[in-house]
C-alpha cells in the first residue's frame, strides 16, 4: 500500500488513527493488513444495502446491529470504545508483542490492541457524547414526549394559557422557594473592598479573581442552601461545586445585571500577564451578555436553567469519571426533576412553540459558553500568577 493510497483513504474518512497511536514497529498499512480491515470505505449507498442480520463487528467479528461511532460494531466493542477512547492511550500496554488478534473470543484479553484496532477501523472518539450532551439529548427526548401527550394546541398564543394551570401547588411552592433562596444568598457584593470604579483597572490574574471572590462565595452559598444539595454526600457536594461553579459564573452575572439588581455594574478591567494579551474580563462580560436577553424575558427561567446545569455530573467538555460520585443516581434524578419543573413553567407561561425555541436557544448559548470556559481554563493554567490564588479560588478554577 503506497502513501498516496493512505492519503486518499484518510481524505475519504475510511479510517482514523491518532498520531500518538503510531508505534515505531507498526504502521497503518501493517495494522490494516493485520486486522484484515475491509476497504470498501464509507459509501453511503453500500451502507443502506446492508441488512442488519448480516452485520458483523469490524473490530471483533461478533454479530452487530448497526453503526456506532461511525463504524459497524457489536455492543461490547461499542461500550469498550466509549469507556476508553478518551483516555490517554499511552496508558494501554500490550503484554505480548503488540499484534494480538482481536476476535469475539479473546477481545477482552488485550485492551491495548483492541483500542488500536478500534481506531484503525475508523471509529471516531469525537463522536462520543459527554455527560452534558447526553443530558441535553434526554431533555430533548423528554420535551418531545411531553409535547405528544400535551393536549394544548401547539399554535396557541401565551394568552390562551391563562386559564390552563400546568403547575400544581407543589411546583409553585418549589419555584417560590428557589427565588427566595437566590434573592437571599446571591446579591451584589456589599463589602467595602468592592467598589466599582469608572477608571480602567489593570489587574494581574490573581487580583482579578480576588475581586470576583465575593460574588463566587455568594453564588456557592446559594447552591449550598438548596434542599436537594443538602441531601447529597459531602464529597459529591465538593465535586459539583468544583466542576460546575466556574462555568456558571457568567450566567449568574447576567442575573445580577437585571433591573432588580440595577446597582450592580462592571468595573472597566484589563487583565495583564495573560498569554497573547488576552483580557479575561472582556471574555466573561461577553459570555454574560449573551444570557441577558433570557433574563430580561424571565429571570426565573434562567435561574432554573442554572440549577439544572449545576446538578450535572460532567458539565465540562473534558472527560470526567462520573464514578467518583457516590450518589450519581440521586443527582441525576434531581436534575430531571428541575428539567420537568422548568418545562412545565415555560409551557404554561409561553406556550409550547415559544418554550421550545427559548430552551433550544439557551442550550446553544450554553454550549458556546462551555467551549469558551475551557479556553479560559487553559489560559489560567498557563499563568504563573495562579500560585497567588487562595484555596477556594484554586478549587473553583480546578487548579487543585
Amino acid at each position: 500500500m503506497n502513501e498516496n493510497y493512505i492519503h486518499t483513504m484518510k481524505q475519504e474518512g475510511l479510517f482514523y488513527v491518532d498520531d500518538y497511536l503510531f508505534d515505531p514497529n507498526i504502521n497503518v498499512s501493517t495494522m490494516l493488513e493485520q486486522y484484515d480491515i475491509s476497504r470498501f470505505g464509507d459509501d453511503r449507498r453500500e451502507r443502506k444495502q446492508l441488512e442488519k442480520r448480516d452485520l458483523q463487528c469490524v473490530v471483533c467479528g461478533a454479530r452487530a446491529f448497526g453503526y456506532n461511532f461511525d463504524q459497524i460494531t457489536c455492543e461490547s466493542c461499542k461500550a469498550f470504545f466509549r469507556r476508553n477512547a478518551l483516555r490517554n492511550l499511552k496508558e494501554f500496554c500490550c503484554r505480548f508483542n503488540g499484534d494480538c488478534q482481536i476476535n469475539a473470543e479473546n477481545r477482552r484479553h488485550c485492551a491495548g490492541c483492541r483500542i488500536r484496532k478500534c481506531f484503525a477501523v475508523g471509529m471516531r472518539k469525537e463522536w462520543i457524547r459527554s455527560e452534558e450532551e447526553k443530558a441535553i439529548k434526554r431533555i430533548r427526548l423528554d420535551m418531545t414526549r411531553r409535547s405528544k401527550h400535551n393536549k394544548v394546541a401547539i399554535d396557541r398564543r401565551p394568552s390562551d394559557f391563562q386559564s390552563i394551570s400546568l403547575l400544581n401547588s407543589t411546583h409553585r411552592t418549589h419555584l417560590n422557594n428557589l427565588v427566595h433562596c437566590y434573592d437571599q444568598y446571591v446579591s451584589e457584593p456589599t463589602i467595602s473592598g468592592y467598589n466599582p470604579s469608572k477608571e480602567l483597572l489593570c489587574l494581574r490574574l490573581h487580583d482579578f479573581y480576588n475581586r470576583k471572590r465575593p460574588v463566587i462565595v455568594n453564588f456557592i452559598n446559594y447552591f449550598k442552601h438548596l434542599p436537594e444539595f443538602q441531601q447529597i454526600n459531602i464529597d459529591d457536594q465538593v465535586l459539583l461545586i468544583k466542576q460546575n461553579a466556574h462555568a456558571l459564573l457568567p450566567i449568574n452575572y447576567a442575573l445580577l445585571k437585571t433591573p432588580s439588581h440595577s446597582k450592580f455594574r462592571y468595573t472597566y478591567v484589563q487583565t495583564i500577564g495573560c498569554i497573547n494579551q488576552i483580557n479575561l474580563h472582556t471574555i466573561y462580560q461577553f459570555l454574560s451578555n449573551s444570557f441577558v436577553s433570557f433574563v430580561v424575558s424571565d429571570p426565573l427561567v434562567i435561574k432554573l436553567f442554572t440549577v439544572i446545569l449545576f446538578f450535572t455530573t460532567n458539565i465540562q467538555t473534558t472527560n470526567i469519571d462520573t464514578s467518583e460520585y457516590k450518589q450519581l443516581d440521586y443527582i441525576k434524578r434531581t436534575q430531571t426533576n428541575y428539567v420537568e419543573l422548568l418545562w412545565l413553567y415555560m409551557l404554561e407561561k409561553f406556550g409550547e412553540n415559544q418554550a421550545r425555541t427559548l430552551y433550544m436557544n439557551m442550550i446553544l448559548k450554553y454550549l458556546h459558553l462551555q467551549d469558551t470556559i475551557e479556553q479560559i481554563n487553559t489560559i489560567i493554567r498557563l499563568n504563573e500568577d495562579v500560585q497567588f490564588l487562595d484555596g477556594l479560588l484554586k478549587t473553583i478554577l480546578q487548579l487543585t
